[in-house]
């Protein structure tokens, strides 16, 4: 088995970069990914909303550029349904969903997106190998062996996108942090065409979902790769969440409760880059829970510093930051 390039990891960072080398004219490309579907982890595990709002101003304009491409729903289904964000602003949360409190500001063009849909969009026409582990790699003369569960493939480029497994694959300083989400038992009240409400700074969102409504307290709590451990206390804390920020919720039955996983750089931003120890190894990690609205742009960035046509040297999400 051989390829030029070999991307570890099927879900949103892997997935569109090898989309975007493949416009790019690069299609001699394999992806391998451990499981035997892909999504199975951080990218089927979120929320499935756009929202383009970051603190950090370079995220802000891959989140940007990427929730546009995503808002015409020519990859995935688009829903824009609205995002409020409680905070900073004047208007009023209750004039998009009556059970709302708090004053914010509207931002009518977010959204929700068929997760699944626009990740099967990105793998399209792509070489996968489910069900299969990268052990690591050596160095050859013409490039890299990497050793799989699965015997050796050779490439010329290796793609670290194994998302909470990219810290270790890559020996990067990345960590990933378990988060809940809940959903309630259907209730009469709830309609199916309410925003998102977000309160970001006190860390708590709700949208609508199967009759009922999804919820996250957005706990962090470091984790290991793939592990997600639910923590029994959750429920107490969303009781608590209801009660002092959205107390017209009333009293809400949990139907079902995950976790899932959003990996994070020290310094919380995009790691999108060669690594300066190796110049083989590239690293498209650390997307940290905007893993789909960014992924367009990440992608694409990526795939154009791969091929030469942006020049990845001092960029803001370079790797060699990490050391």
């Amino acid at each position: 088995m051989g390829a030029d390039i070999v991307i570890i990891g099927a879900g949103f960072a892997g997935a569109a970069t090898a989309f975007h080398l493949a416009r790019l004219g690069r299609t001699d490309v394999l992806i391998i990914e451990r499981e035997a579907s892909a999504g199975v982890h951080s990218s089927g595990r979120n929320a499935a909303i756009i929202r383009e709002h970051a603190d950090d101003a370079a995220e802000q304009a891959l989140l940007h550029a990427g929730a546009n491409v995503l808002r015409r729903g020519e990859l995935a289904a688009f829903d824009r349904r609205g995002l409020f964000i409680v905070g900073p602003g004047q208007d009023e949360a209750a004039r998009y969903c009556p059970r709302a409190s708090g004053r914010g500001t509207w931002h009518p063009d977010d959204g929700t997106i068929d997760v699944s849909g626009l990740l099967g969009r990105y793998l399209e026409g792509q070489r996968v190998l489910y069900g299969v582990t990268v052990l690591d790699w050596t160095h050859g003369a013409h490039g890299l062996t990497v050793r799989t569960t699965e015997g050796d493939v050779d490439c010329r480029l290796l793609v670290n996108a194994a998302g909470p497994w990219a810290g270790e694959v890559g020996k990067l300083p990345l960590t990933p942090y378990n988060r809940h989400l809940m959903v309630s038992t259907p209730m009469p009240w709830v309609d199916g065409r309410w925003p998102v409400i977000w309160d970001g700074y006190r860390h708590f969102y709700f949208r609508p979902e199967s009759g009922g409504l999804l919820f996250s307290c957005c706990d962090e709590t470091p984790g290991r790769p793939g592990v997600y451990e639910e923590d029994p206390k959750i429920l107490d804390t969303l009781q608590q969440r209801i009660e002092t920020l959205q107390p017209a919720l009333g009293a809400i039955a949990i139907r079902t409760t995950w976790v899932g996983q959003r990996t994070f750089a020290p310094d919380r931003r995009f790691v999108i880059g060669f690594d300066p120890r190796d110049e083989r190894v590239f690293h498209v990690a650390g997307l940290g829970g905007h893993g789909v609205t960014a992924s367009y742009a990440i992608g694409l960035r990526a795939a154009e510093i791969i091929t030469g046509k942006l020049d990845g040297r001092d960029d803001p999400f370079g790797a060699g930051r990490l050391f």
